[in-house]
């Protein structure tokens, strides 16, 4: 692996402050790696986002641990920034790398692409894979053995409610998404998507979005912030 795997501990889960100091890893690799400077917030809010909603959500909804929650969103894209150099689909990285620590936050990070662990045909998810079907096969195989937890919904939720700029609508993530790629998201993510918030909006007995107002936005980073992050890690 191109960033060290986590250490073993005595306990088979990742805490908040492992979760962060594996974060600032990522970020050192990313620059080591190229990443120009200045643009690591957009990263640094998008999973910082995924966790503050993961963390309030399941607070309110009181069967599922908030501490988890936050730490499962932090590291969810734990195999990003490796992705464009072993040309993987980052939820395969990301397996590997937690695999050995932590088999929720592993099974998290191969299933927060795909809503209620549905896959879309692989004709559709090629070029997400690199081309590479037995890495499309292993997490066909996974979701066959593993049914769907509510861990793997409410990831797959929060995903889809933070960006670069923090907190957002799945409508506004879809325009950006639009922007972005010059295309609209297929309709599968977006029935998808709706299915989930509906779901959670259900077991909340509310919209869930009345749950921005009461997050706060300390987490967040504006562009250039990564250089200061950088120079306090190598102290």
């Amino acid at each position: 692996m191109l960033i060290p795997p986590f250490l073993l501990r005595g306990d088979d889960m990742i805490i908040r402050q492992e979760a962060e100091e594996y974060v600032s890893g990522l970020l050192e690799f990313a620059l080591v790696h190229g990443r120009e400077p200045g643009t690591w917030y957009k990263f640094h809010n998008h999973i910082y986002g995924v966790a503050a909603v993961a963390e309030k959500i399941a607070a309110k909804l009181g069967n599922l641990d908030p501490e988890r929650a936050w730490a499962l969103g932090l590291l969810h894209d734990a195999g990003k920034m490796q992705e464009p150099f072993v040309q993987r689909f980052h939820g395969i990285v990301g397996y590997e790398m937690l695999k050995e620590r932590d088999e929720l936050a592993a099974r998290i990070s191969l299933s927060h692409t795909f809503h209620f662990n549905i896959l879309p045909p692989y004709q559709a998810a090629e070029k997400m894979f690199f081309s590479k079907k037995e890495d499309y096969d292993f997490i066909r195989e996974f979701f066959v053995g593993h049914k769907v937890c509510e861990y793997d919904k409410l990831i797959q939720l929060c995903d889809g409610l933070a960006n670069c700029d923090g907190l957002v609508t799945m409508e506004q993530r879809a325009e950006e998404f639009a922007i972005r790629y010059g295309m609209p998201l297929p309709a599968y993510v977006i029935s998808g998507a709706r299915k989930l918030k509906l779901y959670f909006d259900e077991m909340l007995g509310f919209d869930l979005y009345r749950l921005f107002d009461e997050i706060s936005g300390d987490f967040m980073l504006q562009p250039g912030g990564d250089c200061k992050l950088a120079e306090d890690a190598e102290r």
